[in-house]
């Protein structure tokens, strides 16, 4: 709402026109989640989720078991389907992690914030910055570019959550567990979801290998989204709770955000802000600490859309930093990243109360400083060894 409110306020204000306004929205996003939005809604109300979560917290299994596979699943559909999807289909599933260990569920929940935010940093689908990065960045490659460069820290980072939630989650008091999640009607059927989200990882993966060899025509991923959600609303009689059941807010949040941000960059105060350290805009140290502590201000999203307008050189490297770093920064507070609000939101939803701002931040904290660590040692470890 304050988004919008802001982006109204500079258009009735005349500081960005209509038309300029349009032109400042990257539709190619708002395209790409739309379609994944439509996709995790079918895989929730089909009771596909529900399977999933049954499967992961199996009697059988303990507390690490527990912890990996979930970290696993959502780290998957982070990196096919964005962290914002992810933080929607997961929800449901850390619910009933809580209420299978018998714990609140606040910190299950926070364990996916953390989870789909570094389960992010594998793909150039992963959040919406990746994809700001990747339509920027023009990569042959775009797969094996984030792999050569941000996949190792991820692993570790993924490591470590693992370890210091199965501390946190056998510190936690029993009691208060909240009651599992299931649809209130599966009425939805489960094989156009799964055909929906097997095009989609299939449509990704194949454009991406048709850079290297100039063998398909290159369709932008907001193209190649809505054509893997066409099987849901072809072969489904729910067509209208689909559309209904799409995070407009986050949506929204989005259109807002570019019109924005274009306004900001139309009035060059931040270019001046910045035009001290201009030239040194690809600077490790100065991406690092701009794109961690600018996320906290502005969010991850809009900071990366103003930072790559303002960007003058796009090296690999500066730009792989600049991914990292942003997405990590989302593991500070609720407000750093778009995925936290929608599982928060997500959580309200189904009647669970989730976690509190300086809880959130206190469990995040050791992830937050591990990862940072990590990431910048190995982007300039590849970057001196790659020159």
């Amino acid at each position: 709402m304050i988004m919008t409110f802001g982006a109204i306020f500079l258009l009735i204000t005349g500081t960005i026109s209509p038309s300029e306004a349009l032109k400042a929205i990257d539709w190619n996003v708002i395209a790409y989640l739309f379609g994944v939005f439509a996709i995790s809604h079918a895989l929730f109300a089909s009771g596909i989720s529900e399977k999933v979560s049954n499967w992961i917290c199996a009697d059988s299994r303990s507390i690490p078991q527990i912890l990996l596979f979930f970290i696993l699943f959502v780290t998957a559909v982070s990196a096919v389907l964005t962290n914002d999807a992810a933080a929607a289909i997961g929800t449901p599933i850390a619910i009933a992690i809580a209420a299978s260990l018998n714990i609140a569920a606040s910190l299950p929940l926070i364990a996916l914030c953390v989870s789909v935010t570094v389960g992010s940093m594998f793909s150039p689908v992963g959040n919406p910055q990746n994809l700001l990065i990747v339509a920027d960045g023009h990569f042959n490659n775009a797969v094996g570019t984030f792999l050569e460069w941000l996949a190792v820290p991820a692993l570790l980072s993924l490591g470590f959550t693992l370890l210091w939630f199965w501390y946190c989650f056998r510190k936690a008091p029993t009691g208060d567990a909240p009651s599992n999640v299931t649809p209130d009607e599966q009425n939805m059927r489960q094989w156009p979801a799964l055909l929906a989200t097997g095009l989609l990882c299939a449509l990704v993966i194949t454009d991406s290998l048709a850079h290297e060899t100039d063998w398909l025509p290159d369709l932008p991923l907001g193209a190649l989204s809505l054509i893997a959600a066409v099987p849901l609303f072809v072969f489904s009689s729910h067509r209208v709770q689909l559309i209904k059941e799409v995070d407009w807010h986050t949506l929204i949040f989005f259109v807002s955000m570019f019109i924005v941000t274009g306004a900001v960059l139309k009035s060059g105060a931040l270019q001046e802000w910045l035009s001290p350290w201009h030239d040194q805009l690809g600077d490790p140290l100065l991406v690092t600490s701009i794109s961690f502590f600018g996320s906290q201000v502005f969010s991850n999203v809009p900071l990366v859309e103003i930072y790559l307008n303002l960007l003058e050189g796009h090296e690999t490297a500066t730009l792989m930093l600049l991914s990292g770093i942003s997405t990590l920064a989302g593991n500070l507070f609720i407000l750093s990243a778009a995925s936290n609000v929608i599982i928060v939101q997500q959580a309200e939803k189904h009647g669970v109360t989730p976690f509190q701002f300086w809880q959130f931040t206190v469990y995040v904290l050791p992830v937050t400083a591990f990862s940072l660590i990590v990431c910048y040692a190995w982007v300039a470890f590849v970057r001196n060894a790659a020159g």
